[in-house]
């Protein structure tokens, strides 16, 4: 029996979603030419439903095409539906922009600061996939994203044998690389120094011995140093590295709720591993701690660390979706269909984090009310 055409529009749950989306998305999708005719495809919204089945819920492209027959949304093929994803590369980054900045709870500011209106800033980051049906580690994504615009400068696909390092992605000068602990050992600091990068990182333990000065052979106790900062008071210090780069070291107290919290989980990936517990690591943990090479005085602690608040905030969403929903299938051999891909997996987090904040905080049934429904 055939299927009748299913209007997307009357689908209770996809009505309540596209009220978090921003307001002018249909009319964006045409102007940045995700759907220059829709050819077989009823509407926007069905476009961006079955591109969101395919990227957040993790379907092959070919299960993605079935699952729009039969639910009557429309019959395209996979290749078909390919084409699409790649077309709606810029159309997913712009509605990522612009949910993050005017819908999140985050409120992120994409404005690039004075200060960096010279550097191109990146954020180098790493994640892992599973295929379908898969029960271990299949991928490892190494991306990198720009902070204030989230372009995917570089996108590289690997197994799991190859690690975080940064000569995954090509350094050019006046980069600003933001990056977490994965990327903070001596190698690479220097890599980042001879490719003429800048950087902010965040501090791992004894990755980088840190000394006071040139010339000291005497270890700087990171520990100490964290013991004299109190609640709200960041401060940085200048020093070095053994291999005598200059740097500047940020410390930051985090409340008493999250360094509880990131205590709990140290321990438990200590516990689940079997490894010993250091004490004073355990201690560490009610800190951030970042290192970076920008020593200039006239960047102020407060301006570093609100720069890694913003890429902290986008790796959140990655992480929550991944212990959320996982992640699935991605194509594997086009660059474009592959940032398409990662812009709707970053989407789809954010919606995630968005719808989440407005059911807990704003209104017992979950979603916003529109103001041009009928009363």
């Amino acid at each position: 029996m055939e299927t009748k055409p299913a209007l997307v529009l009357e689908d209770q749950n996809w009505s309540v979603i596209t009220r978090f989306l921003p307001d002018d998305w249909r009319s964006k999708a045409k102007e940045l030419n995700a759907c220059r005719r829709l050819r077989g495809i009823p509407s926007i919204d069905i476009l961006l439903r079955m591109l969101m089945v395919h990227v957040s819920e993790g379907y092959s492209l070919i299960q993605t095409s079935n699952i729009a027959r039969q639910a009557g949304w429309a019959t395209v093929s996979d290749v078909a539906l390919l084409k699409r994803l790649r077309s709606a590369e810029e159309w997913l980054r712009w509605m990522c922009v612009e949910l993050a900045s005017r819908h999140h709870p985050g409120r992120l500011d994409f404005t690039k600061p004075q200060w960096l209106s010279a550097h191109r800033v990146r954020s180098f980051d790493a994640t892992v996939i599973s295929e379908p049906g898969s029960t271990g580690t299949d991928w490892r994504i190494h991306y990198s994203l720009g902070l204030f615009d989230l372009y995917c400068h570089e996108f590289l696909l690997t197994d799991p044998s190859t690690g975080e390092q940064i000569s995954n992605f090509t350094l050019e000068p006046g980069d600003f690389i933001v990056a977490d602990r994965a990327y903070c050992n001596g190698k690479f600091i220097n890599e980042l120094a001879g490719g003429g990068a800048d950087f902010l990182l965040r501090y791992k333990p004894r990755s980088v011995r840190l000394v006071a000065g040139p010339g000291d052979d005497q270890p700087l106790d990171v520990l100490a140093h964290c013991r004299l900062v109190e609640t709200g008071t960041p401060q940085s210090h200048l020093l070095t590295t053994s291999d005598g780069c200059r740097l500047r070291l940020l410390i930051h107290k985090k409340s008493p709720e999250a360094a509880e919290a990131a205590r709990k989980v140290y321990l438990r990936d200590k516990r689940k591993k079997q490894k010993k517990i250091n004490p004073d690591s355990v201690e560490l943990q009610g800190y951030i701690i970042l290192i970076t090479s920008k020593t200039d005085p006239s960047v102020s602690t407060v301006d570093l660390l609100n720069l890694y608040r913003l890429r902290w905030q986008i790796e959140l969403a990655f992480k929550r979706l991944k212990s959320i929903m996982g992640l699935g299938h991605l194509p594997k051999y086009d660059p474009h269909s592959c940032r398409a891909w990662l812009y709707g997996k970053l989407l789809t987090a954010l919606l995630v984090e968005v719808l989440v904040e407005h059911a807990r905080l704003f209104s017992p049934w979950g979603y916003p009310l529109d103001a041009n429904q009928p009363s």
